[in-house]
């Protein structure tokens, strides 16, 4: 397994965009972070294009991205807005469905997933 850093998120993110969901992904953005609690994987922005959306491809690679964090034993975290037009309650359902918890001690809608231990 490769040691966690933005080149190798850079090539994963560069896999999903080209190979895995070719033509579907408008943009994917994940930035490699470190905080006092170590190392995180922040989400800055996930959009299927507009063709695709509907057909359960923001869910899969979602649950790609969770399975990476996963196997780099690493937390994910966003901040959910609705400048892209999506509802917010929409959104933080979605992200709850794939395992992100929202901070209580925030109110400007950060959310964070913790890894499952394989």
């Amino acid at each position: 397994m490769n040691v966690l850093n933005q080149n190798v998120l850079d090539d994963y993110i560069s896999y999903l965009k080209k190979d895995r969901y070719k033509n579907r992904i408008q943009d994917l953005r994940l930035e490699y972070c470190t905080d006092n609690d170590g190392d995180y994987i922040y989400l800055v922005c996930i959009k299927v294009k507009k063709s695709q959306q509907k057909n359960g491809y923001g869910s899969a690679i979602m649950d790609d991205i969770v399975q990476f964090a996963d196997k780099h034993n690493v937390r994910i975290r966003l901040w959910v807005t609705d400048i892209f037009g999506t509802p917010l309650k929409v959104l933080y359902s979605f992200y709850k469905k794939h395992g992100f918890i929202l901070i209580k001690d925030f109110n400007d809608g950060h959310m964070v997933y913790y890894p499952q231990k394989n």
